[in-house]
């Protein structure tokens, strides 16, 4: 069983280790450049020369394999601001091997405008092409992909590919742009750090198995340029750290991949945007230095009548293709696709267009695509565009074009404009038309919003709110909208300049121009105001209290005014030096659509009353005694005898046992439930006069 566990192990480990290149450091330069790199007889190279990190005994330059594992070349040259074993794999710790030094490299400090360089290593050779187009594949990997370093420390490189006037350029750079490759221009960046850039050429964040020790690497990316085919030409493969020595980088280049080719050209097709029309003519130009044969084919198929011919002229779709012969074992190839598709024909010529000036400030947006449906009419719109200029010179060199047409802003009485059906920068047609800025005496009154009254249901109350844009119905046209401007939100039948709304929400009006035919819109908002959702009114004083307060409490969908027995409206919702007895809240909402009342009562006793039968304060009862739960009265005189007993609402005539009782001071004890439930009493006295 042990013996069997020890050959798994075995077995896996190889396994393992089998998925990390393999680097050799045994070649020399020109081995790599010719044996590695190149590997042709259609290149002739010279002129071989190296640097790397000698100061501090260190070499960044190799060769290596993938060994059978998942990387992106199966062989090919790597160079390193490090040693270039480190690059081994997996990646499990930071390599980070160099000093300050091993110095940077001026050439690349030049073409890149890259300062503060350091551990720079390069390899460098002459070659002269026979044909007109150098390529490679490459790919760059960095420390500087841990953390956020990606963010600021651009450790860069170049191949610098220098003519025989000493003009030198960068190949080193990013698809379809500018930039050069680096860290901080190729990543899938840090959050709160910085934004991705470049990241569809990014390759991915290396692990514990992967092949290589770098923590991220790009894409396999190509490095090309076009030659004069006999000229001299020094390619120079550098790259070094920025800002410090510290997180190695390397570039790796597929061994093969320098190819001295034929370019007949960019592919010429809808895709790429740039067709030919039928009717043209397209030279396809193979002419090569020493070239002994050229040979042609079309879709795969060989066209004996261009044998030998250096240039070809064709009219017909196909993907063509040259072979150029130097001699037996060398031949370059060159391919082109070429699409002939029909010249546009403007179907409808595009109308001249008006703004109006509705602002009155000089300027106004227009959309220019109302046109191009009428100009494309048939043609096939996956081929076929329609692009604005505000020159013919714009419109026929496919420069400068108007970036948002649906926008355009014109700021002058007229302009010319001039549409341009094409497919991309070939096979056009241009036609102009004029837009005009027409000033008008555009005082719209609409309002910002307007108030509806609703009862507690929303059924409207009062006057309804009327829209008025204030424009004169001789001179333009209306719709209204309700929520947005969308043909399914059109009110049926509302095409006066004035809207009568029932219903709150979003109101839009498109008023047209009847004459000139331009139009603007407008908004506005109708909200409503109901009755409070909850009105109550809260005694604040102490039952028979000298003061008696009360609060005003309400909740809805507005600010509120209040009142007390019909007296005027105010902020305050607390009134105070309230009779006893019953009253009316009032409360009214600040917009002035809705008076609320509620009745409520103020508890307290009379202090005197007089039982002389004038039917003024003929009896004694407390005021509201209905707010106060269970009462129970007994009245005594001065002597502590009881003179009568009062059970809810009933009252004291000033009688006892049928028979008056004299003018005095009388005592009454009120006993009750509070809130609680608890039983409460309650002593004080009265007069009694007669």
């Amino acid at each position: 069983m042990r013996n069997t566990l020890a050959l798994c192990l075995l077995l896996c480990s190889t396994f393992v280790a089998a998925q990390q290149i393999v680097v050799e450091q045994n070649y020399t330069v020109e081995e790599l450049i010719r044996d590695v790199l190149i590997n042709s007889s259609c290149a002739t190279t010279s002129n071989y020369d190296s640097s790397t990190g000698d100061a501090d005994m260190i070499n960044g330059i190799g060769y290596f394999n993938s060994n059978g594992g998942r990387f992106s070349y199966r062989e090919g040259i790597m160079i390193s601001t490090g040693s270039a074993t480190d690059a081994v794999g997996p990646n499990i710790d930071i390599k980070t091997s160099g000093t300050p030094a091993w110095p940077g490299d001026a050439d690349l400090g030049r073409i890149t405008s890259i300062g503060s360089l350091f551990n720079a290593s390069y390899i460098s050779f002459d070659f002269v092409p026979q044909t007109n187009r150098i390529s490679f594949n490459f790919l760059f990997a960095s420390e500087e992909y841990s953390d956020g370093f990606q963010c600021v420390y651009s450790d860069v490189f170049a191949f610098i590919l220098t003519d025989s006037n000493g003009d030198a350029t960068n190949l080193a750079i990013v698809p379809d742009s500018e930039d050069r490759v680096s860290a901080t221009t190729i990543r899938p960046g840090v959050p709160n750090e910085c934004s991705a850039r470049n990241s569809n050429f990014f390759g991915g964040i290396n692990g514990d198995t992967s092949a290589i020790s770098m923590t991220g690497q790009t894409q396999s990316l190509v490095a090309e340029s076009e030659v004069n085919p006999g000229e001299t030409y020094n390619i120079k493969l550098v790259i070094a750290d920025n800002l410090d020595s510290a997180l190695d980088s390397a570039v790796f280049l597929e061994a093969g991949s320098f190819s001295i080719d034929v370019s007949l050209g960019d592919d010429r097709t809808v895709r790429s945007g740039n067709p030919l029309c039928i009717g043209e003519t397209y030279t396809m130009d193979a002419t090569s230095s020493g070239a002994l044969a050229y040979r042609w084919y079309r879709n795969g198929i060989r066209l004996p009548l261009f044998d030998d011919m250096e240039t070809v002229d064709v009219t017909q779709n196909g993907l063509y293709e040259v072979e150029v012969e130097f001699s037996a074992s060398c031949i370059s190839t060159g391919r082109v696709e070429l699409e002939f598709i029909s010249p546009p024909l403007i179907d409808q010529p595009p109308s001249d267009l008006n703004a109006c000036d509705f602002d009155n400030d000089g300027s106004e947006s227009i959309d220019l695509t109302v046109n191009s449906p009428g100009m494309l009419g048939t043609l096939d719109t996956s081929i076929y565009r329609v692009y604005y200029y505000t020159s013919l010179a714009d419109a026929e060199n496919f420069e400068n074009v108007i970036g948002r047409p649906s926008q355009y802003n014109l700021s002058q009485a007229q302009e010319t404009i001039f549409a341009r059906v094409s497919s991309g920068e070939s096979c056009y047609d241009i036609e102009p038309f004029n837009i005009n800025l027409l000033q008008l005496n555009f005082t719209p009154s609409l309002e910002e919003s307007y108030l509806l009254c609703v009862d507690e249901t929303g059924v409207p109350n009062g006057d309804l709110p009327v829209l008025d844009t204030g424009l004169s119905e001789t001179d333009f046209q209306f719709i209204w909208y309700r929520d947005s401007i969308d043909p399914a939100n059109i009110i049926p039948s509302a095409t006066s300049s004035s809207y009568t709304a029932n219903t709150p929400g979003d109101y839009f009006v498109e008023a047209q121009h009847l004459i000139y035919g331009c139009s603007t819109s407008f908004s506005t908002n109708v909200f409503s105001i109901e009755p409070p959702t909850s009105f109550e009114v809260e005694v604040l004083s102490d039952l028979f209290a000298d003061n008696h307060v009360i609060e005003i409490q309400v909740e809805g969908n507005s600010e509120y005014r209040f009142a007390v027995d019909g007296g005027s409206f105010r902020d305050n919702p607390i009134f105070d030096n309230l009779a006893p007895g019953k009253h009316t809240a009032e409360v009214q909402d600040t917009y002035g659509c809705n008076i609320t009342s509620q009745p409520f009562i103020i508890v307290d006793y009379p202090r005197f009353f007089t039982p002389n039968g004038d039917g003024i304060n003929d009896t004694w009862q407390i005021v509201g005694i209905v707010e106060i739960r269970n009462p129970e009265i007994t009245i005594f005189d001065r002597f502590g005898i009881i003179q009568h007993q009062i059970f809810g609402e009933q009252s004291w005539d000033g009688t006892r046992n049928g028979n008056q009782v004299p003018s005095s001071d009388y005592w009454f004890r009120l006993t009750y439930d509070n809130s609680e439930g608890i039983r409460k009493e309650y002593k004080s006295h009265f007069s009694l006069k007669r």
